[in-house]
């Protein structure tokens, strides 16, 4: 835990706004080379083409800046920007941390622990892979999950399928309904057990029967990411098992930050020193920024669409843009 001389005042205060754009990344991938060229994600060629265009519009600064900016210790440049890279994927060391440290731009990078560590798979990628590779037919999936549902439904006391679609198959800006449905059905709605166990099955059926193998391949190494770091990269927590904290008792929240820590302390990051949240899913309560400020945490992470204003922002909920808001 940081000690209180070093420990950011997270709590929100007025004083000099200073805007800061933060840009999210998840999936940058060479889709030419890709076994699963359906994954939403951004190309390696688009992305070098979204950086040349930050580049020349923005200053691109790293996560010491901005926490040296809310601290007040000295202000970000203008029309200042930051890049930030969630899930810990494979293609963050083997195509973005190349092509950001040939420019000579730091990165921010949140792996969680549980795919990095233990090489498990999260049900939130099986998701991902699931649905790229039933791009052609997601009512493929969605059968599954509803025939599920029905032959469930008494045991598990769930809702009826016309009940839960009504609620959870509305298209938002990046995904049509039953995509979203999909997801919504999988990520959150059905029991934790249930969509866990469905997900499995729906993997094994449409993608590969080889978890431990798939998952290998999927996410960067402990040794990559202390590579990384050595050579200025920025990372932070994403948690241990990428769950939305939101739906977590405190408790449960504390062991997921304590777990995710310890990690980030391995791969050499002076967390004692102040250290940065990155909500799984953008999903954050009052429990969990209390649990945040008893370890020191300095600034956080959030999925809300907008331009941080660093002054005036609670530093524990920072807005960002997802990739898809810039040129590509």
């Amino acid at each position: 835990m940081a000690n209180a001389a070093t420990r950011i005042d997270t709590t929100a205060r007025p004083g000099m706004k200073q805007d800061l754009t933060i840009v999210m990344y998840h999936y940058v991938r060479d889709f030419a080379r890709s076994r699963f060229p359906g994954i939403r994600g951004l190309d390696l060629a688009g992305f070098r083409r979204q950086i040349d265009f930050l580049e020349q519009g923005y200053s691109i600064v790293g996560m010491p800046q901005v926490l040296a900016a809310i601290r007040g210790d000295e202000p970000l440049p203008p029309r200042a920007a930051l890049l930030t890279f969630d899930d810990g994927y494979a293609e963050h060391y083997d195509l973005v941390f190349p092509e950001l440290h040939k420019r000579g731009l730091p990165g921010c990078f949140y792996p969680p622990l549980a795919p990095v560590r233990e090489h498990r798979l999260l049900d939130v990628n099986r998701v991902h892979f699931i649905l790229a590779a039933t791009l052609d037919d997601p009512s493929r999936v969605s059968a599954v999950i509803d025939a599920r549902v029905r032959a469930e439904a008494a045991s598990h006391g769930l809702d009826s399928v016309e009940v839960y679609r009504a609620e959870w198959a509305k298209p938002n800006r990046f995904d049509d309904a039953e995509t979203i449905y999909i997801k919504r059905m999988l990520q959150t709605v059905l029991p934790e057990a249930m969509r866990h166990d469905i997900a499995r099955d729906l993997f094994a059926r449409f993608v590969t029967t080889d978890e431990a193998a798939f998952a290998a391949e999927l996410y960067i190494t402990e040794d990559q990411a202390r590579l990384m770091q050595s050579c200025g990269m920025s990372f932070g927590s994403h948690g241990a098992e990428h769950l939305w904290l939101n739906r977590i008792s405190p408790a449960e929240q504390a062991v997921e930050i304590d777990r995710s820590l310890a990690f980030l302390r391995d791969i050499g990051v002076g967390v004692d020193e102040g250290w940065v949240m990155c909500y799984p899913y953008g999903g954050w309560n009052e429990s969990l920024l209390e649990v945040l400020r008893a370890r020191g945490c300095s600034a956080g992470l959030t999925t809300e669409v907008a331009t941080a204003e660093i002054g005036l922002n609670d530093p524990l909920r920072l807005p960002r843009y997802d990739t898809n808001d810039f040129p590509q």
